[in-house]
């Protein structure tokens, strides 16, 4: 099941290194911590995305930690869109 788990490993990565885009220009706006967080948790997706993506590429030899099971790269997608759903939702006036 390499193929399954590498295309949502991929999307983990990619989901979560785009959506850190628009916290850390929101951040570099207003120079608000919580932006500068929120990009911050959205690149470590990103990598952990990366991690687990290199662990499914059975040609490059990666160590034992780099390989996950799908349930677990699941539950990161999910959080991963929870974040982007929290950079989407509009703020009270």
């Amino acid at each position: 099941m390499v193929l399954p788990e590498l295309f949502v490993a991929v999307v983990v990565a990619g989901l979560s290194a785009i959506n850190a885009a628009i916290p850390a220009a929101a951040w570099s706006r207003s120079r608000d911590g919580r932006f500068l967080l929120l990009a911050s948790a959205n690149l470590v997706l990103a990598a952990l995305g990366a991690v687990w993506a290199w662990g499914e590429l059975p040609p490059l030899h990666p160590p034992s930690w780099a390989i996950p099971a799908l349930p677990t790269e699941l539950i990161l997608l999910a959080g991963a869109i929870l974040l982007l759903a929290t950079t989407v939702w509009p703020r009270r006036a």
